[in-house]
């Protein structure tokens, strides 16, 4: 007799045999764009029993595998196996198969694996780019004539002032055409950091858009909405808070957007913002364009210095009459931290730094992150800061690699699936990259490529949360110009939002949807052009996804940031699969017409004699 007590097993035999004939197919979750070929791999795997087989392209199994034991995920309420392949490193298209049935036919290694992904999310940019027509020669089926053209906008009440200011440029916050200080700072942070960390990557990476100058294109997309936060800037220096029409536009295109134009409120949020963007500006422009990185700086520190004489200059909700986006803010402390980093980073005056640093993933209202980033990667500079910093950031990092070991193997958990939830998970990788510069440790690394794998399709939807990459991913996102364009296809490049449960764009309007919501928040999602809630995009859901992407492919192309803790000249190795620590009991199984029990791999029948 098996010690593990067989006889408590044969009650729930006889449920299972009962049950054999109806079971649930089993489904293959996988990351739909593709896998490196010599890194660690993974797919999730529910509703499987037995070991899996992964074929080549003429039909041959290559690749047997035993998946991990299952665990619960409650954010989609699955029990979620997770299958190991990184032992499968020649590149090509491969089936998955369990019990002999095919499960999907998609499954893709190759080299390079994200570099048009990243390519495609930062040209984007280009396509959400205001007072500029859309060439043809750049923009293929989606080229559209200029909107937003004028110049000459009226200044609100809400700023304190009157008169008019010239303000052009820039990129529309979403998908309507607003612009806003704020949620422009954490964008053009998190893209002038891609570009600071990898520049000689970036240096020659092309995506076909119209390039000033000597710029690379990276920054010469980021440009367009720097000229723009200029712009923004009164000449006492506070910067105010966003240009939008007095509502949302209908659904139409930008040219025919002709609502009249707003510059409303002024911030200490938005000013401390621009302060720490500019001064990362100062110091990334300055070996192409010696004036403008000047320019830049003395607008940083002007900023700062009227966010010192302003800390309580919040703001708070739309003036009346006003109903666009508010990106409202009532503690700019987190944003103070950042200028201040960034200014001491640029020019090594101690009077800018600010003491601080967090252990939490930064978004827009939270730039306290960020500083953190800048800290643990200037040692020299911040010193026990520094020190703190690293420890702060990795602190996180670990719980990251915990999480990702069961479940979907993805790091996010029931809190993270809120207003924009897919920007959580690429910010959660941004993180983990991070922890791997600070210690060259290639769990990190592995468990940042998890976040890719979940927004690329490995996730209970099954889907790619990116426009026009992966087996299925959103064709309706709810974006004016992919709405009236009238191609059939959305703008490529666009990451949505992302389920969450709040149903905010739920009701009995035209315009609103039926509910989506599945009581579980993983699955709360609808592609859908009404759901604003779940299938909206942003610039800034987009730039840490870039951001991903992107340092992915310079780090697995050699390069590593000046500041990294391992050698300029990187090889990435597969790091090791972390499982589970759950150990896996005696599982009852059902596979070629048979029931068994397996216990730590070896299979038994119900009269407990081994028979594998």
């Amino acid at each position: 007799m098996l010690k593990f007590g067989l006889k408590q097993y044969i009650p729930l035999a006889v449920a299972m045999l009962s049950f054999a004939t109806v079971s649930h197919a089993a489904t293959a979750y996988i990351n739909q764009v593709g896998y490196r070929t010599g890194e660690a791999k993974e797919f999730a795997l529910v509703d499987g029993n037995g070991s899996v087989e992964i074929a080549d392209a003429n039909g041959q199994t290559v690749l047997t595998a035993t998946p991990s034991a299952a665990s619960y995920w409650g954010p989609s309420g699955q029990n979620v196996q997770l299958v190991d392949f990184s032992d499968l490193k020649v590149p090509g298209t491969y089936s998955i198969k369990v019990g002999g049935q095919v499960l999907r036919s998609d499954l893709k290694i190759s080299d390079k694996t994200f570099e048009e992904v990243a390519k495609a999310s930062l040209k984007w940019y280009y396509y959400q780019r205001a007072s500029m027509a859309l060439d043809e020669a750049y923009a293929g089926k989606w080229k559209r004539a200029a909107g937003h053209t004028n110049a000459s906008v009226q200044l609100h009440s809400s700023t304190g002032a009157s008169g008019t200011i010239n303000s052009t440029k820039g990129w529309y916050d979403a998908g309507d055409y607003g612009r806003y200080t704020v949620n422009s700072g954490i964008t053009t942070y998190t893209l002038l950091s891609l570009y600071e960390h990898f520049p000689d990557y970036f240096n020659t990476l092309k995506w076909n858009i119209p390039a000033e100058g000597n710029l690379p294109d990276l920054l010469a997309e980021i440009k367009w909405n720097l000229d723009w936060m200029l712009t923004m800037q009164a000449s006492d220096g506070g910067v105010y808070h966003k240009l939008t029409s007095l509502d949302f536009p209908g659904d139409v295109m930008p040219a025919k957007d002709k609502a009249a134009l707003y510059v409303i409120g002024k911030s200490t949020a938005g000013t401390f913002d621009f302060a720490g963007v500019m001064a990362v500006a100062a110091r990334v422009y300055k070996p192409f364009d010696a004036s403008y990185a000047s320019q830049c700086l003395e607008a940083a520190k002007k900023a700062y210095a009227w966010g010192l004489a302003n800390p309580d200059r919040n703001f708070l909700g739309n003036p009346e009459g006003v109903s666009t986006g508010t990106y409202a803010n009532d503690d700019p402390t987190d944003e103070k931290l950042f200028a201040g980093t960034e200014l001491y980073i640029s020019t090594g005056d101690a009077s800018y730094k600010v003491a601080g640093s967090t252990e939490y993933v930064s978004w827009w209202g939270g730039m306290d992150g960020i500083a953190t980033y800048g800290k643990a990667t200037h040692a020299t500079e911040f010193g026990g800061d520094a020190a703190e910093a690293k420890q702060n950031i990795l602190k996180t990092a670990d719980m990251f690699v915990e999480r990702a070991q069961t479940g979907f193997g993805v790091i996010m958990n029931e809190d993270d699936f809120a207003w924009g939830s897919n920007s959580s998970a690429a910010n959660q990788g941004v993180w983990l990259l991070h922890a791997y510069y600070l210690t060259g440790d290639s769990k990190y690394y592995a468990t940042a490529v998890k976040a890719m794998d979940y927004l690329l399709g490995k996730n209970p939807l099954d889907m790619s949360f990116l426009t026009g990459y992966g087996t299925k991913s959103p064709k309706m996102p709810h974006h004016r110009p992919s709405t009236s364009d009238g191609v059939a296809e959305p703008v490529p490049g666009m990451l949505v939002g992302g389920p969450q449960p709040g149903g905010e764009d739920i009701g009995t309007e035209s315009w609103e949807c039926s509910d989506y919501r599945t009581g579980k928040p993983a699955t709360s999602y609808t592609d859908n052009r009404c759901s604003y809630a779940t299938n909206e995009v942003a610039i800034n859901w987009n730039a840490p996804f870039a951001y991903l992407a992107g340092a992915i492919e310079a780090l697995s192309a050699g390069y590593a940031p000046k500041f990294a803790a391992f050698p300029s000249t990187v090889a990435i190795k597969p790091a090791v699969v972390h499982r589970t620590s759950v150990k896996q009991g005696p599982q009852l199984r059902f596979a070629d017409q048979m029931l068994y029990v397996e216990k730590n791999g070896k299979r038994f029948n119900l009269k407990g004699h081994r028979i594998k």
